[in-house]
This record gives structure tokens, sequence and C-alpha cells, in this order.
């Protein structure tokens, strides 16, 4: 998983350090440059000198693989192009944004933009919430604990959302056994047409858990 931060204020410093703590792979943005020096002494390489509302600046910390892209600046207007470029030129699949003034909370939320107000722990919590969708969980484990059965939410994102199942080219070791969706159950067929938060139960072999993930998440998500 990977995540840019664009702002080395305090929010952005102490949020950097709380993802690297937990094994995320982080790079901090910022275009104050005595800010960056300083930031650079303890952090290291992950803290670079760059206009992170620009292009070449997103483009210089490597935006086009990114997981995440996170605007924590003093600025919203800034803090709303970073998100904007993130999403529509880069394809971040998801962008979170510091709102300094409650007032433009519904401009992005107009925009399609992930937001939290400051704080850095409901960033994180944003995060992980994230992340947690984005994994395929074990309910149990049969047949010599060769065989898993798995279950795994769909985002908006997914692939597979708005398809059928007989339109996905499932492997060959798994199978798409029920669909949970709000408080109805669905016994999975052919011609049944996946939506976005279903919530997935499917039978796979050990081996097979990372392919199905793939097929039904894309390839960005756990182990990442």
């Amino acid at each position: 998983m990977y995540i840019i931060i664009v702002g080395a204020g305090q929010v952005g410093y102490y949020l950097t350090k709380t993802l690297l703590d937990e094994g995320y792979e982080v790079t901090l943005v910022d275009w104050n440059y005595d800010r960056v020096q300083l930031l650079e002494q303890e952090l290291g390489e992950v803290v670079i000198y760059a206009s992170g509302s620009s292009i070449t600046g997103l483009e210089k910390a490597g935006c086009s693989r990114a997981d995440v892209i996170v605007a924590v600046t003093g600025d919203d207007e800034d803090n709303l192009v970073i998100s904007q470029l993130g999403k529509r030129y880069f394809q971040v699949p998801k962008a979170i944004a510091r709102i300094n003034n409650p007032k433009n909370e519904n401009i992005f939320n107009e925009l399609g933009i992930g937001t939290t107000i400051s704080g850095t722990t409901s960033i994180v919590d944003a995060i992980e919430g994230y992340v947690a969708k984005k994994k395929i969980s074990t309910l149990l484990t049969f047949d010599h604990n060769e065989m898993a059965l798995v279950e795994l939410e769909l985002p908006e994102e997914a692939p597979v959302v708005n398809r059928r199942i007989s339109e996905i080219a499932l492997p060959y070791e798994c199978l798409i056994a029920l669909i949970l969706r709000g408080r109805d159950v669905l016994f999975a067929k052919g011609d049944t047409l996946l939506q976005a938060n279903d919530l997935i139960i499917a039978i796979s072999t050990q081996s097979g858990r990372e392919n199905l993930r793939e097929v039904l998440l894309g390839k960005t998500g756990e182990g990442q």
C-alpha cells in the first residue's frame, strides 16, 4: 500500500510517522524547502521537496502508482486541487482531504472526495477502513486446511461491480457461493449482477485466495 501525503505541517508530519510505524510505504511532499530539509533529518528520503498541487510535483512523488493520496495542507483550495489531480489525472483509487473550513465540506463531497477534518487519528482510520475493504478474509478452512471459505466486500471501484458472474473469469479453483446484499442473501448464479458493497462469500483453495482477490478487487490491495 503506497500513500502520498501532501503538506508537511504538524498533521502531515504525525500522519507520516504513524503510517510508517504501521508498515506502510509513504512519501511526504511539501514545497517549503526549509521544512523539508528539517524533516529529512528525521524521516529521511520519504520527504521530498515538490509542489503537491502540480502535475510535475505529483509525478516526482510517484503518484501514478499511489493507492491513496492525502491532502493536509493548511489551505482548502490547495487540498481540493491536490485531491482532484490525484483522482482525476493520476487515477489514484482513494483521496482523503483535510478541511480547514467546515463550510467547504459540501464542495469536497460533491466532487466525490473522501474527506476528514484535521485530526491525524481520523485520517488513519479512513485509510485503515479503505485497506480493510481491499482484503480477503478466511471464515473457516476444511479438507485438511487445503480449502477455505472466504469473504470480501466489493468497494465501488472494484472492477467486477455491475458485471454478471458469468462475465467474470474466476480462477479455476474458486467458486462464488453467496452474496450478502444488505439484509438479502442471494445464491450466486451466472446471471447475478454484482453491486458495490456486496459481501461475497466464496470457496477457494488456499493457494487461489490471492488470485480470487485480484479478480474481484483488482491488483491494488492486500499485500501491497
